[in-house]
């Protein structure tokens, strides 16, 4: 299905490889690059493309899905597998606890996308839960975004202008929020955070994806295992370099 005005399509998979690609480079360069450098800043803008990506299949793969219960125990079960590698990683490859990480995070939003899509709750009850997963992010990777995202993706399906200007509302606050932060923490160093804005260059990626799955049955296993796998292997590399 290539979509007009757009020069190539994307499959699924084919965009969950970028996405992987991406989340790599950003790590790698959390972990070994100043993030106060001109290829600092490059590798995490190009990092930026991941959160948004998953955000958007994990919409997707609610709606694929054959069997919703078991999608969602399969991202609890590695959500807690992922957040002592995640931990691992962002404390420098030692064990102690520092959060939940990215696969926790998207767990929640497939609650909130669950909870609004397959429940005849009254609307404030549904509001307020998708509330307070969003609390409950803060302790993950991508917190609020990570929920926030995948629901609006999923509760816009078929309108592709509602879900990327929920998308670019929602991140555009964010861009603001960290740069803003950044601004009253260390005024000259603001631009530290300018790399945020990374996020909009998923947009014309996502346009081009063509709506089928691309790879075969057993590549959705690739992102849940390689998650893990690279942030404990990141972990080991800046402890012993």
């Amino acid at each position: 299905e290539n979509r007009p005005g757009m020069p190539f399509a994307l499959n699924a998979y084919q965009l969950k490889i970028l996405a992987i690609i991406a989340m790599l480079i950003d790590h790698i360069a959390w972990a070994f690059v100043p993030l106060n450098t001109i290829q600092g800043q490059a590798l995490h803008v190009i990092g930026r493309l991941t959160a948004p990506i998953m955000c958007y299949f994990l919409a997707e793969g609610f709606f694929y899905t054959r069997n919703l219960k078991k999608y969602i125990c399969r991202m609890g079960v590695f959500a807690l597998i992922s957040a002592a590698a995640f931990s691992f990683f962002e404390s420098g490859g030692h064990l102690r606890f520092v959060g939940m990480g990215m696969i926790y995070t998207l767990f929640l939003g497939l609650l909130a996308i669950t909870v609004r899509l397959r429940t005849n709750w009254p609307r404030p009850v549904q509001i307020t839960l998708v509330a307070i997963f969003c609390i409950f992010s803060l302790i993950g990777d991508w917190p609020v975004l990570g929920v926030l995202w995948p629901y609006y993706f999923a509760l816009y399906r078929g309108d592709r202008k509602k879900q990327f200007l929920a998308f670019a509302l929602a991140g555009a606050a964010e861009v603001v929020y960290f740069i803003r932060l950044m601004a009253l923490m260390q005024p000259s160093l603001w631009w530290l955070q300018a790399c945020q804005a990374g996020i909009f260059l998923a947009i014309p990626l996502l346009l081009c994806y063509d709506g089928t799955l691309g790879g075969h049955r057993g590549t959705k296993w690739l992102f849940y295992l390689f998650y893990p796998a690279h942030l404990f292997i990141l972990g080991i590399l800046q402890r012993i370099l």
